[in-house]
């Protein structure tokens, strides 16, 4: 049976690598020939199993894309999508193929993705009340730390609220107290200091660096989000970011 890896970026050549290292039967596709991995344009793909998608999900075609691979791969059991998306994209493509869709988002620095992968929870979610439980443990024996969602929105909204976003705030935070402590003549650090204790004993007042927030996530996935309160930290970044010049 074989896992099929839909775009070899940062996500998908990772997510490649850790399926192979567990001895999965893996192939890797991408629109650049030379980041394909046991496959070429005219292979035919032998049992596919699982899908998992990998593509920007900034991508305008994206649910076409899945869509159209879909119809190539017969015999899916399911496909997995793992960018980051606009809440509602997964069960939106659910609604219109006949395969369990499920939602997946990935979670770890991408200068060590491979060891943070390893590390954290895989958190998987289904709208399918249903799913077949010979495809939840797959999925187990795949990522092995697995916690279940209740739904695709659930796990579509964490990635954006609770992952990228909520650092983009944090660091806005730092970009504030820095600009105050500047016109204040006061230095940053010392006054972070003051943080310290409390954070060590409660867990609640972490000390970000102010740099400016660059990057294709923290700003980017903004506008999967339709939210303009958040537009703020795309505001604030800015500020910041004249302040440094």
């Amino acid at each position: 049976m074989t896992d099929i890896i839909l775009g070899m970026g940062e996500v998908g050549k990772t997510l490649f690598d850790l399926l192979v290292e567990r001895r999965f039967n893996c192939i890797g596709i991408d629109i650049d020939n030379s980041k394909c991995k046991n496959y070429s344009e005219n292979s035919t793909i032998e049992n596919p199993e699982y899908l998992h998608v990998c593509l920007s999900g900034k991508l305008t075609e994206f649910e076409d894309i899945i869509s159209n691979w879909f119809s190539k791969l017969e015999g899916l059991k399911a496909i997995i999508i793992h960018s980051t998306v606009k809440p509602g994209t997964t069960k939106n493509i659910q609604e219109k193929l006949k395969v369990p869709i499920l939602f997946s988002p990935i979670r770890g620095i991408h200068k060590r993705f491979l060891e943070d992968i390893k590390k954290y929870t895989k958190f998987i979610a289904t709208d399918d009340k249903q799913l077949a439980p010979e495809i939840k443990s797959d999925l187990e024996k795949r990522f092995q730390k697995v916690d279940w969602m209740s739904t695709t929105k659930t796990a579509e909204l964490a990635k954006l609220l609770v992952d990228t976003t909520y650092y983009g705030w944090l660091i806005n935070y730092a970009q504030i107290t820095k600009m105050i402590c500047e016109k204040e003549g006061i230095d940053f650090d010392e006054m972070w200091k003051f943080a310290d204790e409390i954070h060590e004993n409660l867990g609640n007042r972490p000390k970000m660096y102010p740099g400016i927030i660059g990057g294709h996530c923290v700003i980017p996935n903004l506008s999967l989000i339709e939210n303009e309160n958040l537009d703020m930290i795309k505001k604030i970044n800015k500020l910041y970011e004249k302040f440094k010049k």
